[in-house]
């Protein structure tokens, strides 16, 4: 038996509607795809060639903002062991916490890139003898990383990468368009319904995604043992999660019961595209992209120091202090541990023992709020030996 009419024309606008809302969501999902084909695409590889020292003028934290185009707890750590490197700062452990101390050698001028001159002048003269927490479990220490996000971020986007901001602003409300479509509000009520829903889901969404990978950076972090700022800044990090679930959970009912089931797919759908297409849309300019080709060599000589001779003219000479100082490059790129060890490994085949740690070693471990836990060992410098010694040539 045929359908009543009304009942037909309902189904007929309800199928035009579902087609209408899905061809929306193709639209902008054709925008990204366009947007990103048009400026979002990474310039091609060099060649790359390895490298003894890092990029002429760069400094281990920008060295890494460039390498990854954003900020994380690396680029602070390792501006922070650049300082301590050039002799104005020391680390200091006391009461299972790394402490940062300027020395007497920072009130000196010095040419300083900016954001070394930004942790000199407002992280450590700032604490004086208090020291600052290496750890970024310390709110203070968060604080200034995040300031220094800043300083970086004026250098070098636009000069080494582009963010491409306006074109994920433009996606951004072109994806409402198909919220609208699915939602289709028909009267006052139901406008301020659909606008107080999405706004307090949207910023829910937002933070538990930071909150649940500081979370499990935490987890991460507490292999080193219990310790009472990790159980301080997990509870403090769950008082955080309750509201964004809370806030996730009431909002997808009240969407689901006013305006069906379907607005919270295509609302999930939107801000998955645009999340993927802000982080794909960051893209190094020309000059950027050489000089990440010249990072990238410099990494595989960090990564693989021992595979490659050290009696070139180009390898680095006979200086006390080598490990420390590339030690914060190893950091910002990652391969700490390689450096460590095969410098290790190669000190110990050359005889070198003066090289290795002795009792004056010491190791700190920096609580990592992104990527693994890392510890360092920091060696003092030895005295310089004369180049016919017999030791390794770039020591």
């Amino acid at each position: 038996r045929k359908r009543p009419l009304r009942l037909r024309r309902i189904h007929r606008i309800k199928m035009n509607s579902n087609l209408l809302t899905w061809g929306a969501v193709a639209a902008v999902g054709c925008y990204y795809g366009v947007v990103w084909f048009r400026v979002g695409r990474d310039p091609k590889r060099g060649i790359i060639v390895t490298r003894y020292e890092p990029p002429q003028g760069l400094s281990p934290s920008m060295l890494r903002f460039v390498w990854k185009e954003t900020f994380d707890d690396r680029t602070f750590w390792a501006g922070m062991l650049s300082l301590v490197a050039k002799g104005l700062a020391t680390l200091e452990t006391e009461d299972d916490v790394t402490l940062a101390r300027a020395t007497a050698a920072a009130k000196r001028k010095l040419t300083l890139p900016k954001e070394e001159r930004f942790l000199l002048a407002r992280v450590l003269h700032r604490h004086g003898q208090k020291g600052v927490p290496m750890n970024m479990l310390d709110d203070e220490t968060a604080y200034a990383a995040s300031q220094m996000a800043g300083v970086l971020r004026q250098a070098a986007v636009g000069r080494w990468f582009l963010e491409n901001r306006e074109n994920a602003i433009l996606g951004a409300v072109l994806s409402f368009i198909p919220v609208y479509l699915s939602a289709r509000p028909e009267n006052l009520n139901q406008w301020i319904a659909l606008g107080l829903v999405l706004g307090v889901m949207a910023p829910g969404g937002f933070y538990l995604v930071f909150v649940l990978l500081r979370l499990a950076d935490l987890v991460r972090g507490s292999r080193k043992g219990p310790r009472t700022a990790i159980v301080r800044r997990a509870l403090m990090l769950f008082a955080m999660i309750v509201p964004c679930v809370a806030a996730l959970t009431l909002g997808s009912v009240l969407l689901g019961a006013i305006f069906g089931w379907q607005v919270l797919l295509v609302t999930a759908l939107m801000i998955g595209l645009y999340l993927v297409f802000v982080h794909l849309m960051k893209a190094p300019t020309a000059e950027g992209r050489k000089l990440l080709d010249e990072i990238d060599g410099f990494r595989q000589f960090l990564k693989s120091v021992e595979k490659f001779p050290m009696d070139r003219l180009d390898a680095p000479t006979m200086v006390a202090g080598t490990y420390e100082r590339y030690l914060p490059y190893a950091i910002a790129l990652e391969v700490e541990q390689a450096w460590s060890d095969r410098f290790l490994a190669f000190a110990e085949t050359a005889h070198e023992r003066e090289f290795l740690p002795d009792s004056s070693a010491s190791a700190f471990y920096l609580g990592m709020w992104d990527g693994k836990p890392v510890e360092v060992v920091w060696m003092p410098q030895p005295p310089p030996r004369p180049r016919n010694s017999g030791g390794p040539s770039w020591f």
